[in-house]
C-alpha cells in the first residue's frame, strides 16, 4: 500500500522540492490513512511533514477528535496544529452553507499552516485525504446537478493555487474499503463523523443511497469505473482547456485584475460551438469563482453573444455575483456585490410599440405593482445553525420561498408574453403558461390582464396559484428569497 501511494505520488508530481507537506487530519479513516502514509515516506522522499486539525465547532465530539489526532501525531512525532472556528457564525454573516463554510475554514486554515511553517505559501504542498469513492460521488453530483467538462473531471490529484500552493491528492487512487482494511492491519483506529450519516446533504444522499444501490443492482464496480471516467475527463479537460486559452485570447480583454472582462462577439462567434460555450464557462468561473455555476448560466450568457441580441440585454447571476450585458458589438461581464438585487421598475412597450403596460423589477423592500398589489420581499441566508428549514416554508396562498440563486435573469412582474412557460415537475418537465392558464380553467378575457412574476420567459409564480418547480426551496437552498402579496379585496377577486 505504501510504494502504491508513493508510486501515485510520484506520477503525479506531488512531492514538493523543498520543505513541508501540511496535512489535513479530521481523525477519519481517510485522513488517518493519509497521515500514517506521508509518515512513513517523509524521511526517503525528503520532504517535512505537519498535521493540521480543524475544529468546526458543529459536534459535541469534537474536541475528542481533536484529542485523539493530536496524541497519533505526538506518537509519530509529527507536528500538530489545532485551528478552532464557528463555522456556524461564519455561515451566517457570510450567507454560505455550513458545508461550504468549513471548507472555507478548512483550507484557509491549511494555508496559514503552511505560511507559518515555510514563511510563503510557495513550494510546499497540502495533502487532503480525497479517495476514489469521493471522486466518483463527486462526477455524480456535478453531473446530476449539470455541469461542463471540467466539472465531470471531479476531483484532481493536484491543484494549482494562485499564490503557489499546491493541493495534493495522494489517496485518490484507492477505494475507501481498501483503506479502511490497511489500517486495521496496521493497528489504527480511527474516528467516525456522525454528519456523515445524515441525508441533509446532497453528497450523502449519493454516498449512502445512489452508490450502494449501483454497485448492488449495476455494477459491482461502478465507484472504480466512474473514478476512472473522471481522469479521462480531467485529462480531456486539460486539452480542451490549453485551446480555450487560445481561443479566448482572440476574442477577450481582461480588465481589473480579471474581474471584468469584454467579448468581442464577432470573433466569438467565429470560434467552434464547443469552444465559445468553454469560453464562456472560464470567464464566469474566473469572475464568479465558479461555485454554483451551471449549464443553465452559460446557456443564458450564450445568447446576448448572439447576432439578433440588441444592446443593451442583460443577465444576472446571483449566484455567481455576475452581471453580463450586451454592449452593441460586445459583451461584457463584470462581478457584482453579493446579494445585491437590482432595483426599480420600467415601462415596455406591447407587441404594436403602444401597449405601455409596466414590468416591475423585483427588489428587496416593497413595491406597488399596478393589478396586483403591494409587494414585500426578503432575502435571508438558509440557517446555519442546524434549524429545521424545509418545514417551515410558509404554506400561504401569497407568501412565497423561492431558491435565490436558481434566479438567472432578473425577476420581474409582467403579464403574460408569447413563450412563457413553468417547469411542473422535480423531472424538469415544462407547461406552457397558455396551456397551464387553460387547464386552472381561467377565462380567456382575465388571462391579458395576469401579473406573474418571471424570470425571463420562466414564470417563477401565478399569484394566487402555484409556483414553478425549478425554484423551490429545496435543502441545498443557500439563499431564500420571499415573497409577499398583500391584496385588497378587490385585487384578490381579480386573482
Amino acid at each position: 500500500m505504501l510504494e502504491e501511494i508513493r508510486a501515485y505520488m510520484e506520477q503525479f508530481h506531488m512531492f514538493p522540492e523543498s520543505g513541508y507537506i501540511v496535512a489535513g487530519v479530521s481523525g477519519g479513516a481517510d485522513s488517518l490513512c493519509l497521515l500514517h502514509a506521508l509518515a512513513g515516506l517523509r524521511e526517503d522522499c525528503g520532504f517535512l511533514l505537519a498535521a493540521v486539525h480543524v475544529n468546526h465547532g458543529l459536534r459535541a465530539e469534537a474536541a475528542q477528535d481533536a484529542a485523539y489526532v493530536r496524541a497519533l501525531c505526538e506518537a509519530w512525532d509529527i507536528p500538530f496544529f489545532l485551528i478552532e472556528e464557528d463555522v456556524a457564525a461564519l455561515a451566517s454573516r457570510e450567507h454560505l452553507s455550513c458545508e461550504e463554510a468549513g471548507r472555507k475554514v478548512r483550507y484557509r486554515a491549511f494555508l496559514q499552516v503552511l505560511r507559518q511553517l515555510q514563511g510563503s505559501e510557495s513550494g510546499g504542498c497540502i495533502a487532503v485525504a480525497h479517495n476514489r469513492e469521493d471522486r466518483a460521488e463527486t462526477l455524480l453530483f456535478h453531473l446530476f446537478r449539470g455541469t461542463g467538462l471540467r466539472g465531470m473531471g471531479s476531483i484532481r490529484p493536484v491543484r494549482e493555487e494562485k499564490n503557489g500552493a499546491r493541493i495534493i491528492r495522494p489517496l485518490l487512487f484507492c477505494g475507501r474499503e481498501r483503506i479502511e482494511a490497511w489500517l486495521e492491519k496496521e493497528g489504527i483506529s480511527w474516528r467516525t463523523d456522525s454528519t456523515n450519516l445524515e441525508e441533509q446533504f446532497t453528497r450523502n444522499k449519493i454516498r449512502n443511497r445512489v452508490l450502494p444501490y449501483v454497485r448492488k443492482e449495476i455494477c459491482v464496480g461502478a465507484g472504480q469505473n466512474l473514478a476512472r471516467e473522471a481522469q479521462l475527463l480531467s485529462d480531456a479537460a486539460g486539452f480542451v482547456e490549453r485551446m480555450t486559452q487560445e481561443a479566448l485570447s482572440r476574442c477577450a480583454v481582461w480588465e481589473e485584475a480579471d474581474r471584468q472582462v469584454c467579448l468581442d462577439t464577432a470573433a466569438f462567434l467565429r470560434e467552434d460551438a464547443f469552444l465559445q460555450e468553454q469560453m464562456l464557462y472560464d470567464c464566469l468561473r474566473r469572475i464568479g469563482g465558479g461555485r454554483d455555476l451551471t449549464a443553465a448560466h452559460v446557456e443564458a450568457v450564450g445568447r446576448l453573444t448572439k447576432p439578433d441580441c440588441q444592446s443593451g440585454r442583460r443577465v444576472r447571476l446571483p449566484s455567481c455575483g455576475i452581471l453580463a450585458k450586451r454592449e452593441f458589438d460586445r459583451v461584457r461581464l463584470y462581478a457584482l456585490p453579493k446579494g445585491a438585487l437590482p432595483k426599480g421598475s420600467k415601462t415596455a412597450a406591447g407587441p404594436d410599440g403602444q401597449d405601455g403596460r409596466e414590468e416591475v423589477w423585483l427588489r428587496i423592500g416593497s413595491c406597488r405593482v399596478p393589478r396586483l398589489g403591494q409587494i414585500e420581499t426578503r432575502l435571508f441566508p438558509r440557517p446555519a445553525d442546524g434549524t429545521p428549514f424545509l418545514e417551515n416554508i410558509p404554506q400561504k396562498k401569497y407568501t412565497k420561498w423561492f431558491d435565490y440563486d436558481k434566479i438567472i435573469g432578473r425577476a420581474t412582474f409582467r403579464t403574460r408574453k408569447k413563450g412563457d412557460f413553468l417547469t411542473i415537475d422535480s423531472a424538469g418537465h415544462k407547461k406552457s403558461l397558455k396551456r397551464y392558464l387553460i387547464e386552472e380553467k381561467i377565462p380567456a378575457e382575465r388571462r391579458e390582464d395576469l401579473v406573474f412574476l418571471a424570470d425571463g420567459a420562466h414564470v417563477m409564480w401565478v399569484p394566487g396559484h402555484r409556483i414553478s418547480q425549478a425554484y423551490k426551496v429545496t435543502e441545498q437552498t443557500a439563499a431564500v428569497l420571499e415573497v409577499s402579496l398583500k391584496i385588497s379585496g378587490k385585487e384578490e377577486e381579480a386573482l
